[in-house]
């Protein structure tokens, strides 16, 4: 038999024992529907029910009706529950002050609907309130909009209603959880079953699956930079999680809807399985309670996936998908303007509750926390409703007297001098929000509103009365005032939740626009297009540039001088660039090399090594070094028959035993174990790493290969002969180091990133993004370099599944892919910051005419030019697709 319980608080009684008591009910398979009524419900309202305001009139009751006090509770709870499962409960003066029977207690609830036990969270609503609330305040809305969607009730219920529908979320697991519901009720029902059967194998082998693979390094570097000795797991359970964190990433490249659903059902037993417990905020389990839950890691994961599996065949499709504007509300306003009429939300509580650090260990998880530093950053991007979200120098540009007011009464009888700040902060935001979200509104637009008040050592903040003072200041009149549920403080003095609803009755705060946006690189581009200075001498050399250009060959390569002109045209003095399609790092090296910030993205191991050597300042001494041990283990180590077994299956244009002699063969096979088992983190070890991938094939002597193109390893000729790896090695190293940087040059960073994932938060307030997306049919460029990637630790199998997670071949089904990119790509720019595409036009597809559709929620069209490069060389390589035109589309 499973139990359930639930802790009834009773507020603290004046006299010696100031502190608060509770009592716990325990609820058995017979009492489920009772808990499952009374579990949304506040202390206050379960006291109501029981009828008992302290501890020891219901000890006495109980004791008087002789049952123990839980049983005690359980039977007055019967008699006041409606035993009705499609409703919940509300108390009897909560009825009077509604007054409106379209409302009932449907605030609550939602916990029976398909997907919400996927991952349970809060939740400040059902999927009928915002049904109601739709149909009572806006019965003729075409958009609705939450700037606050947690866990997306809102727009995914407007969804269900036929209504377009768009949201903010500023936590990327929440926005990550949106996203999968979306994709399982946009996915058709014949579909869902055969994901269903695929979950239903993978949940009948999962912990062999688990074995299988091996734990993920980079995770577990992630969790101790970013949780230090913090010990949340068991040594047997955190192994198991960074295995699963390993199968998740591998089902992802061949089955990627169906990973997201596995990965949801591991992101959902982190926290049981571990030495953590989640009551209101996230703490370490007592003594007993790491007795009562203690939780098998696997056995839970296929728990959960048992239960999406029933819930795959009990959804109801929707037809239209919920839009996400950004995830940051407070950046709405960067948004080009779209027509909503009305907006139905429950913003964070002024309550002091850490939302971030209370999903961190699943953050951590879905690899959005990498450091110790990064929580900090989130905290610092979400509204500040809590003590932890203060930062150390707020800044406030908006306040009213009223706010004014309730901050300096607080920092006169705060326990925490942060709290007043809090609250400034707080409000600050919320004003920036509703601000930029003005703009967006239709003439008449309703703005639905459930908030909750606060109390700070006996300190009232009445949330809900402040943030009418800001709306109404900003031109919306106060239509409505409904209370949904009374609370109290831990002192016991009252609180209360409300619902508030606003007219948009005159034309409120609008974005001042600057004079002139492109002011600062207009006039610059207008030559660039006239001249295309990239195309004349000695910019058209094939070897113009810094020599590091050339560190490794690579095909696709975007020209060096072409970089250099756009780095220069866009990104201003002291700016700052991303290239999120970074490959070998071309345009953000340019941007390092002219004293730029520059960032780079990329998930090709191959390219991220090479950039990362690029985008530091590897020293001649370590790399050295890092060859001397290679040496070292050259000289000792053997390659025995499972290495050779395992390169047999390796053939592409030959067979890869085919372009060494077995000497040479055998020195790249230990180096390969080397760098693998050793792992690439320093830009020294990039470098050296970098220059082995560069000699691994060619036409010329310095090549360990047969005779063979040296930017993609076609079929090799010529006699097998012995060249020795660590002279070679040595010789490409020492020739890459020699031409040194110039001063100005500013270290960059290069991060192994999916676009179409949550970017790491330092990437931000950037003056460009410059970048060339893979062209719709170029040359795959994992072919093209097979060898490399083999030697970055592919196997056979690899080939073909980890290519299906790259976007040159998932936009070849749905353009729609580039969204996640556009939209974190608009957050992250400045204002007036610019956003440039480098594509390419062939007879098959237009990329310019698709990216413009895609963009076009986020961005406008500043500009658009043409290159024809049909004269351009082609290196040899007579395959290279059929791209006649470069495009550059200029987005702001």
């Amino acid at each position: 038999m499973t139990q359930q319980f639930k802790t009834i608080y009773f507020p603290a009684r004046k006299g010696k024992n100031r502190k608060r008591r509770n009592i716990t009910v325990a609820f058995g398979d017979t009492e489920n529907h009772i808990y499952q009524e009374i579990k949304t419900l506040t202390s206050l309202e379960l006291r109501e029910i029981i009828g008992h305001d302290t501890c020891d009139s219901l000890a006495m009751a109980a004791k008087k009706d002789q049952r123990p006090v839980s049983s005690y509770c359980l039977n007055q709870m019967r008699k006041v529950i409606r035993e009705d499962a499609s409703t919940t409960y509300i108390t009897q003066r909560e009825q009077n002050e509604l007054s409106t029977d379209w409302l009932q207690a449907t605030f609550r609830g939602g916990r029976q609907e398909p997907l919400h036990e996927w991952y349970p969270y809060l939740e400040g609503y059902s999927p009928q309130f915002v049904r109601n609330v739709i149909n009572h305040f806006a019965p003729n809305t075409c958009a609705v909009f939450d700037p606050f969607a947690g866990v997306g009730t809102t727009p995914l219920t407007s969804a269900q209603m036929d209504v377009k529908s768009f949201y903010c979320e500023v936590n990327p697991l929440l926005q990550y959880l949106i996203e999968t519901k979306i994709s399982v009720l946009t996915t058709e029902k014949e579909k869902r079953r055969e994901i269903a059967s695929e979950l239903s194998a993978i949940s009948n082998n999962f912990l062999h699956l688990l074995n299988e693979r091996e734990s993920d390094f980079e995770l577990h570097c992630a969790y101790f930079n970013t949780f230090k000795n913090s010990k949340f797991f068991d040594d047997k359970v955190f192994d198991q999680v960074l295995r699963a964190r390993s199968l998740i990433d591998w089902l992802k490249c061949e089955k990627p809807f169906v990973s997201t659903l596995v990965e949801w059902a591991v992101i959902s037993s982190l926290i049981p399985s571990s030495k953590l417990i989640r009551r209101g905020d996230l703490r370490f389990k007592n003594k007993e309670e790491l007795l009562k839950h203690r939780i098998d890691f696997s056995g839970n994961v296929r728990q959960k996936l048992d239960l999406m599996i029933k819930d795959l065949s009990r959804i109801e499709s929707i037809s239209d998908t919920p839009e996400c504007l950004c995830y940051n509300a407070q950046d709405i306003d960067k948004v080009p303007a779209i027509d909503i009429d009305c907006v139905v939300t429950s913003p964070p509580y002024l309550n002091g509750t850490n939302y971030f650090r209370n999903t961190k260990i699943e953050l951590w998880f879905i690899r959005t926390l990498r450091s110790n530093n990064d929580l900090r950053a989130f905290r610092d991007e979400a509204i500040t409703a809590g003590i932890n979200d203060v930062s150390q120098s707020p800044s406030i540009s908006f306040q009213t007297k009223e706010i004014e007011s309730i901050v300096r009464e607080l920092e006169h009888n705060a326990y925490d001098q942060r709290i007043p700040q809090m609250v400034a902060c707080y409000f600050n935001d919320m004003h920036k929000v509703f601000k930029g979200l003005s703009k967006h509104l239709t003439r008449n637009a309703r703005i639905v509103i459930d908030i909750g008040d606060s109390r700070y050592n006996d300190v009232h903040v009445p949330t809900d009365v402040l943030l009418v003072g800001i709306l109404q200041e900003m031109g919306y009149q106060l239509t409505h005032e409904t209370i949904l549920r009374r609370r109290c403080s831990r002192n016991g003095k009252p609180l209360r939740q409300v619902l508030l609803a606003f007219n948009k009755s005159r034309t409120s705060v609008v974005r001042e626009s600057s004079k002139n946006e492109y002011q600062t690189w207009l006039r610059t581009w207008q030559t660039f297009k006239k001249q295309l200075p990239h195309q004349e001498q000695p910019y058209a050399k094939r070897n113009w540039g810094h020599p590091l250009h050339s560190l490794c060959s690579y095909q696709g390569k975007l020209k060096p001088s072409l970089a250099h002109f756009l780095v220069k045209t866009f990104v201003p003095q002291n700016g700052s660039l991303l290239d999120p399609f970074a490959g070998v790092g071309t345009i953000p090296f340019e941007a390092a090399l002219a004293g730029k910030i520059a960032w780079g993205f990329d998930i090709n191991p191959a390219a991220i090594r090479i950039s990362r050597a690029k985008m530091g300042r590897p020293q001649l001494k370590d790399c050295m070094q890092i060859i001397k041990k290679l040496k070292q283990q050259i000289k000792r180590d053997c390659v025995n028959q499972h290495d050779l077994e395992g390169i047999k299956s390796i053939r592409f244009n030959q067979p890869l035993m085919d372009y060494f002699h077995p000497k040479t063969l055998r020195e790249i096979l230990i180096a390969r174990r080397f760098f693998i088992k050793t792992h690439v983190t320093t830009e020294s070890e990039a470098l050296v790493f970098s220059s082995l991938l560069h000699i691994l094939h060619g036409n010329r002597p310095y090549a360990l290969s047969r005779r063979s193109h040296p930017i993609t390893p076609f079929a090799p000729s010529g006699p097998k002969e012995y060249r020795p790896l660590i002279p070679r090695l040595e010789d490409k190293t020492t020739r890459s180091l020699s031409a040194g940087l110039p001063d100005i040059f500013q270290r960059g960073t290069v991060y192994d990133q999916d676009v179409t994932a949550c970017w790491p938060l330092e990437v931000n307030n950037l003056d460009a993004i410059i970048t060339s997306p893979p062209f719709f049919d170029s040359t795959r460029f994992y072919l093209a370099n097979w060898m490399r990637l083999w030697f970055c630790g592919w196997e056979s199998n690899d080939f073909k599944v980890r290519p299906l997670a790259y976007i040159d071949e998932r936009q070849k089904k749905n353009f729609e892919v580039y969204k996640p990119f556009f939209r974190q790509a608009r957050e992250r720019l400045k204002p007036d910051g610019v956003l440039v595409l480098h594509l390419g036009r062939s007879r098959k597809c237009n990329m310019s005419e698709y990216l413009k559709l895609v963009a076009r929620h986020w961005f406008k069209v500043a500009d658009f030019f043409e290159e024809n490069v049909e004269h351009c060389e082609s290196h040899g390589i007579t395959d290279k697709g059929t791209v006649t035109n470069h495009q550059f589309l200029v987005l702001n």
